[in-house]
């Protein structure tokens, strides 16, 4: 199952049993990563290599050796060498702090002579969490900001999936609308929104985003629309999402924690989507967890850690 690549920033249409297996990657992928995943759990890693057969093959063994801490200046100068790549359409700047991609939104957005349009969320408390949750309010922010400013023609890039469009995929502000509306409460004025996705229009309305305590017991939600500003975003609200184009100057941030620089470059699919500087074998950090539990799944289907290949599917 292989993916042919397409010009540089081109979306890639994924059939469903591609999209599927990258589905059961990104569900597996924070589990096997970060070594929680016990000696039960080899699903996790069958579901990671079957989704990575969807990649382009190539890019895969670079990754391959960046999640494995195998990655030498070879593979750290091949991953540069996409500085020079040129894009069709939007490519988003991955950044490591909030402020720097908030930064960045905020000078694009500027550039935009048209009005501009807040999206204000609602946190609201379900029930205490007895200490289960420092901060349910904190939590929600991980997820959603409180206030999302959008102007026709702004690059947006969808947080959640909807109507058949992944998490990742990145469009334009076509309308935005402000309808009247008469219910038992009155009347409310209420904004509508829409968005080009590659050709594909559809109207943007809030979802539910839910903040859950250590039993899984939702604490608290707010309604917001599944939409961010496209020109910047943070490696950790990226963490789920395929982008069609993305930059990334490792010289710009600190990248101290483990497996974040895998998780960076894993937001596309191929070298044709990426545009790298910056990165040094010594910013590549891999948990001794991680390790541990990659090498154990390695040997349990009889491959040599040290070799470059990796377990067969199960079929």
């Amino acid at each position: 199952m292989e993916i042919e690549p397409g010009p540089a920033g081109t979306p890639v249409t994924l059939d469903p049993t591609q999209q599927r297996a990258l589905d059961h990657f990104q569900s597996g992928l924070n589990e096997a990563l970060f070594g929680r995943a016990g000696s039960g759990k080899s699903e996790v890693l069958r579901r990671m290599i079957a989704a990575a057969q969807s990649r382009d093959s190539d890019f895969q063994d670079i990754l391959d050796r960046v999640r494995w801490g195998r990655a030498d200046r070879s593979v750290v100068d091949r991953i540069n060498a996409t500085w020079t790549a040129a894009f069709d359409g939007l490519v988003t700047k991955l950044r490591i702090k909030k402020s720097a991609a908030l930064d960045i939104n905020t000078g694009q957005l500027a550039t935009i002579e048209a009005p501009e349009h807040r999206f204000m969320a609602q946190d609201v408390i379900v029930q205490e969490s007895s200490g289960l949750v420092d901060d349910p309010y904190a939590m929600l922010r991980t997820l959603v900001d409180l206030t999302l400013s959008l102007k026709l023609t702004a690059a947006v890039v969808l947080t959640r999936k909807l109507q058949g469009l992944p998490a990742g995929t990145r469009g334009t502000v076509t309308d935005i609308v402000v309808k009247n509306i008469v219910d038992d409460d009155g009347t409310r004025s209420v904004k509508v929104l829409s968005c080009d996705f590659g050709g594909c229009v559809v109207c943007v309305e809030p979802m539910r985003f839910s903040a859950y305590d250590s039993r899984g017991v939702e604490v608290a939600f707010c309604m917001q629309l599944p939409l961010l500003l496209g020109w910047a975003i943070t490696v950790h609200r990226s963490h789920g999402m395929t982008l069609d184009a993305v930059e990334i100057d490792f010289d710009v941030d600190t990248w101290s924690t483990s497996g974040l620089i895998y998780t960076a470059l894993s937001r596309v699919r191929s070298f044709s989507a990426l545009r790298v500087r910056g990165l040094r074998p010594d910013l590549i950090r891999v948990s001794r967890c991680a390790v541990a539990y990659f090498e154990r799944q390695l040997r349990e289907n009889n491959v040599d850690p040290s070799d470059d290949g990796r377990p067969g599917v199960e079929t």
